[in-house]
């Protein structure tokens, strides 16, 4: 994908080409606020943004390479920030790597593949003339991380609701289906890749705003301070998501669990009822010569009484227990 490139001149945008070798003298002008958005660049690219931007090699050489922790580093007249975007992908949660490059007159966004969708950040920047004009690349910055706060809320709210119908289904559900189970350590796994990527973004954003003030203006700070809010809020509803997820695997298999002692009791109970018998007749069964019961002529009428009173018998006892 081509790269593209947008200016602001006084916080308004042009709407003119910019080739990329003119950005260098562009940024000479500290009216100007130049926007590059990357989508995978090549190594060709990546390095004439290197020398159009003056970036150093160490933040390049991250940017380029995918799988980063999500963290904030400090350069001489830029700041790196690593952040994961995420949206709902066929009922699962994707990850979306983004890259910036934030410095007072520009920013750099580089976004891996699968890319943020960013489209409404372009209609939202038209609308703020006066903060780009003031601000410039912080408030791009910020305005491009918001997006992907936002973005959060989102799958949350997804996630919420597959866990309540997940609590629902496997302990008022049928606990005997293994797609319950696997449904619910689908969205487990969701729940603890989210949080994996949104938990080192509550310490980016405290970083922005206690570190960073020579590069972002003071009055920045409540908007940074606005997204640590959510992302802490978002942070603490995973958790939430995690233990009632944990919870509603262990009633779960507490009913199994329950529901197996209850089959178990069953069977050992008829078990006991059908081995009483079974050995009265094998006793009779043994046909030795002196077994007074032999020659008896209500022998056979004894034994059957025997077995069939015995066998009553502790069915009784095992239904007043509950057994059967």
């Amino acid at each position: 994908m081509p790269l593209s490139t947008t200016v602001f001149h006084q916080g308004v945008c042009s709407q003119e080409p910019v080739p990329l070798e003119q950005i260098s003298e562009l940024l000479k002008d500290p009216s100007n606020l130049v926007w590059v958005d990357a989508v995978t660049p090549t190594a060709e690219e990546i390095a004439a943004l290197e020398e159009e931007f003056g970036l150093h090699p160490l933040a390049v050489e991250d940017a380029l390479n995918a799988h980063q922790r999500p963290k904030v580093d400090r350069y001489d007249g830029f700041v790196f920030v690593v952040a994961y975007g995420a949206s709902v992908e066929d009922e699962g949660v994707q990850q979306h790597e983004l890259g910036l490059f934030v410095a007072p007159n520009y920013v750099l966004t580089i976004r891996h593949e699968p890319p943020l969708d960013i489209a409404n950040l372009r209609a939202r920047l038209l609308r703020a003339t006066a903060e780009l004009r003031d601000s410039g690349g912080p408030f791009l910055a910020y305005a491009v991380l918001d997006e992907v706060v936002d973005g959060y809320f989102t799958v949350m709210a997804h996630l919420q609701d597959r866990v309540e119908e997940i609590e629902e289904t496997l302990v008022w559900g049928d606990t005997r289906s293994p797609e319950n189970l696997s449904v619910a350590y689908r969205v487990r796994r969701d729940v603890i890749y989210f949080r994996r990527v949104v938990a080192p973004l509550r310490e980016v954003f405290n970083a922005l705003v206690r570190r960073d003030e020579v590069l972002f203006d003071h009055h920045l700070d409540e908007y940074f301070r606005d997204l640590y809010d959510h992302v802490i809020r978002v942070y603490e509803e995973l958790d939430t998501d995690r233990d009632l997820l944990a919870a509603a695997l262990e009633d779960h298999l507490s009913v199994v669990s329950n529901r197996l002692n209850g089959v178990v009791l069953k069977v050992s109970a008829w078990a006991a009822i059908i081995a009483l018998p079974t050995f009265i007749a094998s006793v009779y069964g043994m046909n030795f010569h002196h077994m007074p019961e032999l020659h008896w002529g209500f022998g056979y009428g004894y034994a059957l009484l025997l077995m069939f009173g015995t066998g009553g018998l502790l069915f009784a006892l095992f239904k007043k227990s509950g057994w059967l």
